[in-house]
């Protein structure tokens, strides 16, 4: 099954968790969502967006954006740095960051691993149901992955039914 997924983050999230999708599956196409790529986007539709960074600078791109995401199956954003989040209509909207109130979040974070918080049951894209769950997964010593970028890929991961191995 190919899979559209497009990210709107700094060059250097978006590397990471491109890198880090197409080792899991290489299935996906990740296409970085720049401001200049976002002016030509007119008739692709993603099957996933993920949004970490800050939408302000988006503001000319509004409509544009809101667009593509309501198209999207999913859409998974940083709501540490999305305030007006509720804005975006999408089928399936996944929430993540270090607030309480992400749908997928960090319970505890040490040296060794990390305990993720997935709090929102939903579907999958098997039309298997993804259940509220809390995981320990150790992280890896080699990886510079930062938390954002490791809930990302947990995110991906769950709703695309690939196994999560115990380190990421």
């Amino acid at each position: 099954m190919m899979v559209l997924i497009g990210i709107i983050a700094n060059k250097k999230c978006f590397e990471a968790i491109k890198s880090e999708i197409t080792k899991k599956d290489n299935q996906m196409n990740v296409i970085h969502i720049t401001l200049k790529s976002l002016e030509n986007m007119k008739n692709i539709k993603f099957d996933t967006i993920i949004i970490e960074n800050d939408l302000e600078k988006y503001q000319d791109y509004k409509e544009q954006l809101k667009k593509i995401c309501k198209e999207a199956s999913y859409v998974i954003i940083n709501t540490d740095i999305n305030f007006e989040y509720k804005e975006i209509e999408t089928q399936n909207l996944i929430t993540f960051g270090i607030n309480q109130d992400a749908n997928v979040t960090i319970s505890s974070n040490s040296e060794e691993n990390i305990l993720i918080y997935w709090q929102k049951s939903i579907n999958n894209k098997a039309g298997n149901k993804i259940e509220i769950e809390e995981r320990r997964i150790k992280k890896d010593q080699n990886s510079d992955l930062k938390i954002d970028e490791l809930l990302i890929l947990y995110s991906i991961l769950r709703i695309y039914n690939i196994s999560i191995i115990d380190t990421i």
